[in-house]
Order: structure tokens, then sequence, then C-alpha cells
């Protein structure tokens, strides 16, 4: 399919898609071009830190305890709980946990290939249907067109993921699906469709979770995923005794797109950016990412303060008030932690 045949409303494959965006990057000013490359290539950088071996063990352990039989077959599937606050970095790290565990890996046969993990992931408002068309276009690698009722879809999902092969599902921002569910029986309508696929005794499959903490709530509900959860909750950085931490993202990525940050990591840079993070992990990288942004667009070798003060800028209400500027400000501990946003009614 070419790219002229995309943009008349045509599907557009993943080869497709390359070809577009090659073809929109080809009307950019060699400046730009430039810049983009240096930003896929921090980007595509993966800063690992405790929280990962953290994860892996729990992982290895989960799956462990997954795959051991019981007289030949696998007993119930289970439930791994992996939440923080958003921001943490829960789906960059679930995904790379998943991704690299050994025994999960796409695996070619007769027909294809088998890919024992599949991932959805929820934004804005869902419904238990639309998350089970997800989960089951996600398994078999298209949409279906013949629209089925909730019901259906998660009494036919059991049996489909075991036609495909499909070990473990994840369901990234969970939280989405729990906004229609207040109520206790609403959310016991949830834990249900779940237990139907971790319960079916011909292929039991397990779940992971990643989002908020209040996506543990489904656990409090139901004894089973009590008893078969695994919770793990990823942390804050603590600050000052994670500081080695934070200058350990900067430098991985900064030495990424090929810019000197030695002499910014000397100064009480990393202490500001861990408080304009609230103090979590995941957007500390986006802030150095943005920061960096900055460095790449006025070609400076070197990472400095006042790419962070533009970058924050950018993404705050920060311009015209340097005082609140967490880059800028002297008194930097006394703002509130995260970005300064005017609050309605004031100037």
């Amino acid at each position: 399919m070419t790219v002229k045949a995309a943009l008349a409303g045509s599907t557009i494959d993943e080869d497709d898609e390359s070809e577009f965006l090659t073809t929109i990057r080809a009307h950019l000013s060699e400046t730009s071009k430039s810049v983009v490359d240096r930003l896929a290539a921090v980007k595509d950088v993966y800063v690992e830190c405790g929280r990962d071996t953290l994860l892996d063990v729990t992982f290895k352990t989960f799956v462990e305890f997954m795959l051991a039989t019981r007289n030949g077959r696998r007993d119930d599937g289970r439930i791994l709980f992996v939440t923080g606050e958003s921001g943490a970095g829960k789906s960059a790290a679930v995904r790379r946990m998943l991704s690299s565990h050994p025994a999960l890996q796409p695996i070619q046969v007769s027909f294809g290939f088998v890919r024992p993990v599949v991932s959805v992931s929820l934004s804005g408002p869902s419904t238990l249907r639309l998350v089970g068309e997800q989960i089951m276009a996600a398994a078999r690698g298209y949409e279906t067109v013949r629209k089925m009722r909730q019901g259906e879809i998660w009494k036919e999902m059991p049996a489909d993921l075991r036609h495909r092969r499909v070990l473990i599902v994840h369901i990234d921002e969970p939280q989405h699906l729990m906004k229609d569910t207040e109520t206790n029986l609403d959310r016991r309508n949830l834990a249900n469709a779940l237990k139907g696929v971790m319960n079916y005794a011909q292929w039991p499959v397990s779940f992971v979770l990643s989002g908020l903490p209040i996506v543990d709530e489904i656990a409090r509900l139901d004894e089973q995923f009590e008893r078969r959860g695994t919770f793990v909750r990823l942390p804050n950085v603590h600050m000052p005794d994670e500081r080695r931490l934070v200058e350990k993202v900067i430098r991985a990525l900064a030495n990424a797109g090929g810019v000197e940050c030695e002499a910014l990591i000397a100064t009480d840079i990393p202490d500001r950016i861990a408080h304009a993070a609230r103090y979590r992990y995941g957007r500390i990288a986006q802030i150095v990412v943005a920061a960096l942004h900055v460095a790449f667009q006025k070609d400076e070798a070197t990472l400095t303060r006042d790419h962070f003060a533009i970058a924050y800028d950018r993404h705050s209400h920060a311009m015209d008030h340097d005082g609140m500027n967490v880059f800028l400000a002297n008194d930097w501990r006394r703002l509130p932690e995260g970005c300064f946003l005017i609050e309605k009614g004031e100037p």
C-alpha cells in the first residue's frame, strides 16, 4: 500500500507508517531533522535502577509459580499488580520487564508466531466490553468485524486465548476502566470477568495490571485476588539519598544525545529536577529529555541550567514568573512540587 492510499483512509500497517513518517520528515529543515534524530536516540535509552531488579525478581517468581503444574496441569491464573503514582514510570518498567523475560519471547511455529504475552493500554473512560475487544484484537493480531456483547466477549476469551497460546495478559492503566466502576458491585463485575479467564481449567491465563494505586482496590473486594495476587508498589525517589540515581539518569540521557553534563551534575540541578518531577522516576527522565531538546535546538554541546529553565517554562505557567521557576528561583525548595500552574482567578 502506498502513502497516498493510506492518506485516503485505508488501513496503515507498520511498513506504511514508517514510509508515511519518512515522507513527513522529508519536509523538515536539516536542523529539525538533526534534533529529531538526537531526540530519538535519547528516547531509546532506558535507565535501569533498583526497582527494575525488584520487578525482575518478583516477575521471575510469578512466572515460575504460574508455570508449575499439579498432576500435569497448571493451576488457576495469577495476577500481578504493579502500581505507583502518576509519573512513576510504571508503563515503561513493566514493558521492559515483560519483553526481557527469556521464557516469554515470541515463538515461531508452522502457522506464524505465538506470543505468550499480549498487552493493551487503556486511555480515557473504558468499559469491560471495550477492554475485552482490545485483548482479543491484541491476541489475534487484528480487530474483529463482528460486534459482540460484553458477556459474549468474556465468555469466548478463555478459549480464544488458549487457541493463541497466550499465557499472560497485561492491562496498562486499568484505572480508566475503574472510573466507570465506582460501586463495589461494578468492581466485582470487573473482578469476575478477570477470574473467568484465570479460572478456565483447560488454559488458565494470568494477568499483569499496571496503574495507579486505586487498581489495588480490585483485590480488596475479592479473596481470590488477595490469595493469588502479587503486589509491587513503585516508590518515589527519595532525596538526597537517591541523588546518584538522578545523576545516573542525566548522564545516560545526555551521553545518548552527545551532550556534556558533568559540570551540571556537580550543582544542585539534580535536586531541582527531582523537586520539579514530584520525586517520581518517570517524570525525572521526562524533564531531562525536555531540557536536552532545548540544548539540541540551540545546538549547544553542554547541558546547562538555562536549558532546564526554558523547558520548565514551556511545560508550566512559569513564563515571566521567574520566582516560580524551580530552575531559576533561589529559594526553590519552598515552591510546590511539580510544575507551576496558575490557579483560576489568579492574575
